[in-house]
């Protein structure tokens, strides 16, 4: 027999819980304006539908009456505190294509340790905690997990998978410009919550070294051309066919069992003598990682100076992708597109790795386009993410 959740709370359980989260947020902000700004500035939903409490992207933070019940005033502090961070702090636009369990231990982590660094309320027994982790940035914890982390126990990572997934209000994936929109305004309520609480002198030195690197950190270029890559993500599709390596020799072995995400990418390579093997190296190490998340249909590499002059197509079996320079003359890059039209690939997306210096104002296109520019910003259309080297 399957579990039954519990009935919703009676009006006086709820009343109750309610005013507990009224005196947890004025005590937030007395004691600690930094976290009381960022608490009251959120839309409180009580919801029995969330496991215990969730932050989404957009700033809505989710309460199970259930989960709060037992809570004490103290630990309700910190519950809050610990929300209004996962939102300050963007882990849900952050996440990208990384493992959300993971993600979200790593993410909690670097919240606990900092609230119980600043005194804040109770930390919630069952939770994840790693000394030192206020000292590290998600990412670097997620890539790799201390061996003394501890995750909680919960078998979702701490009291739950509270970051919620980067969709708007109506659970509809956000595109770049929206998660940009959301990090900027992230980061301005960061900055007045912070000069507040810096005012007051309640602004624990390890809040403000993390603010700081918070507010002057540079999106790498690679994580924004993940969530866009994954963005176009189709569920549902699958693909099964012969080793193609043999089907010319007229021998049939199975192929990769291999189920395609998203269709066929093109990856433009501008040759002209501005795009080195160096970035090849950088670039092609991560966009390998990428296409690993997305699984394309196929990938086809196009190198273009002032004309095409090589063209490598890679099948699933194929992968990953192996970049050399081809060329060296001057720059167009019209003839990629061409390419594109007269071949019939009718990609996904278009990635093109270029210095910027070129033809781009000249012609434009239908396929959708992002622009990976090492210098010149110059583009009329197409997505335009900069590209760095050492980033």
């Amino acid at each position: 027999m399957l579990d039954q959740a519990p009935p919703p709370l009676d009006a006086h359980a709820l009343s109750a819980v309610k005013d507990k989260v009224v005196k947890a947020k004025a005590r937030l902000v007395l004691d600690h304006p930094f976290f009381g700004m960022a608490v009251s500035k959120r839309d409180l939903i009580y919801d029995y539908n969330t496991k215990t409490a969730s932050m989404d992207a957009i700033g809505q933070m989710r309460l199970n009456p259930h989960f709060l019940a037992p809570l004490t005033v103290k630990n309700t502090i910190f519950l809050l505190a610990h929300e209004a961070m996962h939102y300050m702090l963007c882990h849900s636009t952050r996440r990208g294509a990384r493992d959300p369990k993971q993600w979200n231990i790593a993410a909690d982590w670097v919240i606990n340790d900092t609230l119980k660094e600043a005194k804040v309320g109770d930390f919630i027994e069952g939770g994840c905690h790693f000394d030192g982790a206020r000292d590290h940035a998600t990412e670097e914890l997620y890539a790799d997990p201390p061996p003394e982390g501890n995750d909680g126990g919960g078998g979702e990572g701490g009291i739950g998978l509270d970051v919620g997934d980067p969709t708007d209000g109506n659970g509809n994936p956000l595109d770049e410009s929206k998660i940009k929109e959301l990090e900027a305004q992230a980061k301005i309520e960061t900055i007045q919550a912070s000069k507040i609480a810096k005012q007051k002198g309640k602004l624990p030195a390890s809040l403000e070294r993390m603010i700081d690197e918070l507010v002057n950190v540079k999106t790498p270029w690679y994580d924004i051309l993940e969530r866009y890559m994954t963005g176009k993500i189709k569920d549902g599709w699958s693909w099964k066919r012969p080793n193609r390596r043999f089907v010319g020799r007229g021998i049939y072995l199975p192929g990769v069992d291999y189920t395609p995400r998203m269709g066929p990418v093109v990856i433009g390579v501008d040759t002209s003598g501005s795009i080195g093997q160096n970035e090849l190296n950088v670039f092609g190490g991560h966009v390998n990682r990428i296409i690993e998340q997305c699984n394309p249909e196929s990938v086809t590499v196009i190198y273009c100076d002032a004309e095409v002059n090589h063209v490598d197509t890679y099948e699933p079996e194929d992968l990953p992708i192996k970049l050399t320079p081809h060329g060296g003359g001057g720059t167009a890059f019209e003839p990629v597109f061409d390419y594109i039209d007269e071949h019939d690939l009718d990609p996904e997306v278009v990635v093109y790795l270029t210095d910027g210096y070129g033809d781009q104002n000249n012609f434009t296109s239908k396929h959708d386009t992002i622009w990976l520019t090492t210098e010149s910003t110059e583009f009329d259309w197409g997505t335009v993410v900069e590209f760095d080297v050492d980033a």
